[in-house]
């Protein structure tokens, strides 16, 4: 079964932190921040507030996805031998945080993020550089910057793809379509598209697929046969590992999403399973 959530009806039951130090836990934040589900080993969370001071530092083990929905967040992050280096994240903008990389975030206004993190070690000291509470710890690889994308900048340099079938390459698509960043071992792909469906494919891991704006049909394999699922502006579907799963619409719309490759059908069939599939 796909996990499907609508973050605008998650956020509206959210309450406001107003006042955020590190030493608050996920415990003390309960009425500001929600589990929205579980994604690839980790989870998917929701949190809400308004002129909070610097949150704990912390790292994680694998790459972090943050998607800021309101607001401005400061990112602060060891990304070289100096000393941390900050960041301004806006509406609008993702950011992928390093696995292993020491970071945290404050902000002055109002505002609500979204990430999807595993939780690893932190520190709850307010200090300027978490080195000298762990001088220790081993941040191999993580000594690089987060990269960091302004999703609405990249959707306007999008054209809208229309009349896609399960033919239809990437290359096709070129111009509607763009990959914007490594995560984890798989990438971000941004897209814009209208009318037909895609092929049917399945993944080596669980992907998640954020709808922006418009609405798309979700066609997936569930148990005994395909199921249909209607997604709208601001859902979110985790798709299982290893599920067929195909997208149709006759509207605009333009969605991210966080993928690793694994296997198409580029035919027209009501049910995957009738053919096999081959690699993507």
């Amino acid at each position: 079964m796909p996990v499907i959530i609508d973050i605008n009806s998650e956020a509206a039951k959210l309450g406001m932190l107003l006042r955020q130090t590190p030493q608050a836990t996920l415990a003390k934040r309960k009425s500001s921040v929600t589990r929205l589900g579980t994604y690839r080993d980790g989870i998917l969370l929701l949190g809400t507030s308004a002129g909070t001071g610097p949150g704990h530092w912390e790292t994680h083990p694998e790459d972090e996805l943050i998607h800021i929905l309101e607001g401005t967040r400061t990112l602060e992050i060891v990304c070289d031998d100096g000393p941390p280096k900050s960041f301004e994240l806006h509406a609008g903008m993702i950011a992928v945080i390093p696995l292993g990389a020491w970071h945290r975030f404050h902000s002055l206004d109002v505002g609500m993020v979204m990430s999807a993190t595993i939780p690893g070690d932190h520190i709850d000291l307010d200090i300027d550089d978490p080195r000298m509470s762990a001088p220790d710890i081993d941040v191999g690889s993580a000594m690089r910057p987060p990269i960091i994308i302004d999703l609405n900048a990249e959707l306007a340099k999008l054209t809208m793809f229309r009349g896609r079938t399960p033919r239809t390459t990437f290359a096709d698509r070129k111009g509607s379509a763009a990959n914007l960043a490594p995560y984890r071992d798989g990438i971000l792909l941004l897209s814009k598209w209208s009318g037909g469906k895609t092929h049917w494919e399945t993944h080596l891991a669980e992907e998640l697929v954020y709808v922006l704006d418009g609405t798309v049909i979700l066609d997936i394999v569930e148990e005994d046969r395909p199921q249909s699922h209607a997604l709208g502006p601001g859902m979110m579907v985790v798709v299982p590992q290893g599920a067929w799963h195909r997208f149709h619409s006759a509207d605009d719309h333009s969605a991210m999403s966080a993928t690793v490759p694994g296997e198409h059908i580029d035919l027209d069939v009501d049910d995957p399973r009738e053919i096999q599939g081959r690699p993507a």
